[in-house]
């Protein structure tokens, strides 16, 4: 977000509120009228849709992303907190892949007394990154040539589809990685590279950067994924646990990121995302299984730092004190 280059205009994004669903109708003469705003641009990748805003200042893109008055299709995903819900519960009811099966845990509750069975159900939210600093890049695509400037946490990768969506060679393309400003996970992700180059081919060779608003940032992240769970344990004679049964359900990061980063290519197998933190843990209990199911919400999920291990071990070290 410090990178400064001479005779540089300045944009930021309005994306469609609900992931990958297309505008139906957008009216711009508000946006357009205004002081410093120089054009406004679509914009479609992975990512989804929405427009750019070519501007000579910041605040100015920002006022004029405001006024852009659009509707928006309806999305594929739940659109409220309680029908999510919904979604992961039922996933976790059905049969998941099982990661760690210790022992026999069906046999070791069958004939358990009910006092000897503790239970336990858990559930988190989507959570953000906000990184301390919002998405930006800086881009200047000049003569077929494109340079980029931005934090970024996969250089090699964001190269990569910065070339598929202009569709020049990876070696017209130089990527200046600067500091971060707060990754965490999230700078894996290349939207805010892609929409800075897509909006450089509208600048007549001029550089632009692309800032968002926090209010954008917030709004289209690759979220840790919303995660339920369910937990059983059966004690023996002396009060400790002799077998455990656990069940988790959230929306799959693998197939999520795949989606985004390389939607050519289908995930193989189980998200073992969805069990980090669960079915590594270093207990000595007999008698234990960990599954997982991938619940079919198409909410963008991401990698958030420990990811699983964030959910899980937070679900299972907390059962474990009760």
């Amino acid at each position: 977000i410090d990178v400064r280059l001479p005779d540089m205009l300045y944009g930021t994004v309005k994306m469609s509120p609900r992931f990958w669903a297309k505008p139906v109708a957008a009216d711009f003469s508000k946006a357009e009228k205004m002081p410093g705003v120089v054009k406004i641009v679509p914009i479609e990748t992975n990512y989804g849709q929405g427009f750019g805003i070519i501007a000579e200042n910041t605040w100015a893109a920002f006022k004029a992303a405001e006024a852009i008055e659009a509707k928006w299709a309806d999305p594929d995903y739940p659109l409220d907190s309680a029908a999510i819900d919904g979604v992961l519960k039922r996933a976790l009811g059905e049969k998941g892949s099982a990661l760690r099966d210790d022992g026999d845990v069906d046999t070791a509750f069958a004939d358990a007394p009910r006092e000897r069975i503790v239970e336990a159900g858990y559930a988190v939210p989507y959570l953000a990154h906000t990184t301390m600093e919002p998405m930006n890049a800086t881009a200047q695509l000049k003569d077929g040539v494109l340079d980029i400037w931005c934090g970024n946490q996969a250089p090699t990768i964001l190269r990569q589809l910065c070339a598929n969506q202009l569709g020049i060679e990876q070696d017209k393309i130089t990527v200046h990685t600067t500091f971060l400003g707060g990754g965490f996970g999230r700078r894996i992700e290349m939207d805010y590279a892609l929409y800075a180059a897509q909006i450089a081919k509208e600048t007549g060779g001029r550089p632009i950067k692309v800032t968002w608003t926090r209010e954008e940032d917030t709004r289209h992240d690759a979220y840790r994924p919303a995660a339920v769970g369910k937990f059983q344990a059966r004690l023996g004679d002396d009060g400790l646990p002799i077998a455990l049964d656990i069940k988790l359900a959230s929306p799959s990061v693998i197939a999520g990121v795949l989606r985004r980063l390389f939607p050519s290519v289908s995930p193989i197998g189980p998200d073992k995302t969805i069990v980090d933190g669960a079915f590594d843990q270093p207990y000595t209990i007999p008698n234990y299984r960990v599954s997982g199911n991938a619940a079919p919400v198409s909410i963008p999920a991401g990698f958030w730092r420990s990811v699983g291990a964030s959910i899980n071990g937070f679900f299972h070290e907390g059962f474990m004190d009760e």
